[in-house]
Order: structure tokens, then sequence, then C-alpha cells
């Protein structure tokens, strides 16, 4: 019985013992994880790089560009209609030429001869009310002499008296001039067809735009 008793002992120790030992190991495994030193970060350049070196890149010729199709003005599509040759709105309008002494209003209105010597005020005024606006931003000198004197042809066409130019401040050109600001001027008094124009009132686009009153067409009269 004694050494049964003692081996039962001995037998209790040992495990205690085993379980010991394998509670040191795999304490020092985890230790030995947390001590493992990280990978290097890999380099995103590199990465993108490489990444790449698998992409075939799309030929020239298999882009395909949608590009909206320009609608033709009324005066253009009616021509065409007609059989006829249509000429350009800007035909025989310079972009030069003295106009101060026809101008009013610290050179910032035009009246014509014809109108009333009040039309410019009135026109600052609100007396009417602009039917349409025309945007002059980005437009080299001659594409916008074409757009503005083609706008108004077609609002003239509408029977819409009033319009509203926007040419600009200025901003983003040399010394911040105003680029279209004396040449959209120009433009306008050599057309019969504009009575007056003033400088657009602050809330409106103030020294950046134009309020232009056109004369009414004969068919809109009847």
């Amino acid at each position: 019985m004694r050494g049964s008793k003692v081996g039962l002992a001995d037998l209790k120790r040992l495990k205690k013992d085993l379980q010991a030992e394998r509670e040191r190991e795999a304490l020092a495994k985890r230790v030995a994880v947390l001590k493992k030193p990280e990978s290097a970060p890999m380099d995103d350049m590199a990465a993108f790089q490489r990444t790449m070196k698998s992409v075939t890149p799309i030929k020239a010729a298999a882009r395909a560009e949608h590009k909206p199709v320009a609608e033709p003005a009324p005066a253009l599509r009616r021509a065409n209609a007609l059989g006829e040759t249509p000429s350009r709105a800007d035909v025989g309008v310079s972009d030069g030429g003295e106009i101060t002494h026809l101008l009013s209003e610290g050179g910032t209105a035009f009246v014509r001869s014809d109108a009333a010597p009040d039309t410019a005020r009135n026109l600052r005024r609100g007396q009417w009310r602009a039917g349409a606006e025309l945007d002059l931003h980005g437009l080299r000198v001659e594409q916008a002499r074409h757009a503005l004197l083609s706008f108004l042809d077609e609002c003239q066409e509408h029977g819409i008296r009033c319009v509203r130019v926007v040419h600009g401040k200025g901003y983003g050109s040399q010394g911040l001039e105003p680029v279209l600001k004396d040449k959209a001027r120009t433009w306008l008094v050599q057309k019969n067809e504009v009575l007056a124009f003033s400088e657009a009132p602050e809330r409106e686009g103030g020294a950046g735009a134009l309020l232009v009153l056109l004369r009414q067409s004969e068919g809109m009269r009847k």
C-alpha cells in the first residue's frame, strides 16, 4: 500500500510537470510570434507598376468619340430647304473701328438715332425683360462674333426684343483686360437691327454683361 501511494503521488507530480512544460512551450511560441519582425510594406508605386504590366492599353483606333451634332439655325435650315446659299450672320462686320463717340453714359450704353434718347436707361431699369441669353465665355474672337450675330438674328426671327449677352470682365486674360467687351460693343453698333444696348445692372452681370434691345421684325408688327 505504501508503494502504491508513493507511485500515485509521483504520477500526479509528473502530470503537473508535463502540463507546466506544455504551457511554457506554448507561451514561448506566442512570444516568438509577437517578436517576429513584420515584412516590409510593399511600395505602392512598385505594386502599381507590376499590376499595370499585365494591362493592355486601348488602341487609339478603338476609341469611340460621340460628339453632339450641331443643330443648324432656323435661317440656315430655311436656306437649305429652298436650295439657297446662306450667308454668315457676321459678313461685313469688322472687329475694329472707333465707336467711342457713338456711346453714352461713360461708354456703357448705345442708342441708335431713330430710338428714344432714354431707351438705354429704360433698358437698364428693366422696361424690357430679357427673353434670351448668350454667354460668350471660352470663345475666340471670330467664334464670338459669329455666335453673337447669329444669336441676334434668331432672336429677331422668334420675336424676342430684349436679350442678355455675357462677355465677361477679363478674368484670366493678360492684365485682366476684358477681351470681348469692346469688340461686342463694336459688333452691336454695326448691327442695324440693334436699337440700343446698356451695361446690365449688377444683379444681372454688371460690367460683364449687356442688355440689348432689338427692332421688331416686320412680321411681328402685323
